[in-house]
């Protein structure tokens, strides 16, 4: 029987549970220390109208149904009938520059940190659409295909890094000829393209690659990570806070090739944008999506989960019902005892 939880993280709640009961049971030490030192057990039970309170059984009752509550919160999920459903949605593919460069720590904490940051931004912005993955750096590769699972995407992204890379470089033009052979090939539908890169030493042929793909539908909007001032690149292969070095032994000092990055989405009818300017970038990047021509495509529907919290709030309510009797003495008539 596979069960989903669709809030897990409402489970640790749990924990609060032997806390509470501590915290009830060192409540119930002090109310007997003080009604014996205001009055004699003896006269106590002669004069009190509950001849016992059961305060043990109220107390496991009260914990039940606290803990029937946090399930009830969690609401666990049976898997329902699954569903072929149309959708429309454009698509769009991110292409993740992963070369070296990338950690260069000219923005804070660095780039490929910032632009996983920004990504994941996007990825949450965009959940109505079919989202893919490339990264490249000396060469491209598919690294997700389109899909509408956004966790996964997220996944994805988080778990990018610079040594991921086989080869060395900048190489969008092969970015841009992946994501052409990635996206399905439908006449009615256009393609977005989204590079996140510093741009630098990226190849020649990254403005021709643009053009071709915008001749068939291809919108291009280029985002830009880094400064024109630049920094260092770290490179941590021989031990210590190291750079990486010139054929002459002088620190490589990388930039962000922003004029480049503009050329190639002024190929492809798109924008460029700077990523340090999360705002204004976010908004250039929906405002692109939202212009792309809607596509159909099928999806399986997992959304009719049979809910399983209904399950544990009744127990929970009738418990609790059944503690406020117990406290009102309706249900108590055994002989008063200073059980704990």
């Amino acid at each position: 029987m596979n069960i989903t939880v669709e809030n897990p993280y409402a489970l640790l709640l749990l924990l609060t549970v032997p806390i509470l009961a501590i915290m009830m049971t060192s409540w119930r030490k002090g109310r007997i220390i003080l009604s014996e030192k205001i009055v004699n057990k003896t006269i106590f039970d002669k004069i009190s109208v509950r001849k016992s309170d059961r305060f043990g059984l109220r107390r496991a009752i009260t914990l039940f149904a606290i803990t029937f509550i946090i399930f009830a919160i969690s609401n666990p999920q049976l898997p329902g009938a699954k569903q072929l459903v149309n959708k429309e949605s454009s698509d769009i593919f991110i292409a993740f520059d992963i070369s070296r460069s990338m950690l260069s720590q000219d923005i804070a904490p660095d780039r490929i940190t910032k632009a996983k940051l920004f990504a994941v931004k996007l990825v949450e912005s965009m959940r109505s659409e079919r989202i893919g993955l490339i990264v490249f750096a000396g060469a491209a590769y598919v690294y997700m295909p389109l899909t509408n699972d956004y966790n996964a995407a997220i996944d994805f992204i988080n778990g990018l890094s610079t040594e991921m890379a086989s080869y060395q470089g900048t190489a969008i033009g092969d970015a841009i000829e992946v994501a052409e052979k990635a996206f399905t090939q439908e006449a009615n539908r256009s393609k977005g393209l989204i590079i996140i890169s510093d741009g630098e030493d990226h190849d020649s042929d990254a403005e021709k690659a643009a053009e071709k793909a915008s001749q068939g539908g291809m919108v291009i909007t280029t985002l830009g990570v880094g400064t024109e001032r630049g920094g260092m690149i770290p490179d941590n292969s021989t031990g210590g806070a190291n750079y990486k070095l010139d054929d002459q032994g002088n620190p490589i000092r990388s930039k962000l090739d922003a004029s480049a990055l503009k050329k190639i989405a002024t190929k492809a009818q798109g924008s460029y944008y700077n990523i340090g300017d999360n705002t204004e970038s976010l908004k250039g990047v929906l405002d692109m999506v939202s212009k792309l021509d809607k596509g159909e495509y099928q999806s399986i529907d997992t959304s009719n989960n049979f809910s399983l919290y209904p399950f544990f709030l009744w127990p929970a309510a009738i418990l609790l019902m059944i503690e406020l009797l117990m406290g009102m003495g309706l249900l108590i008539t055994k002989k008063q005892t200073h059980e704990v």
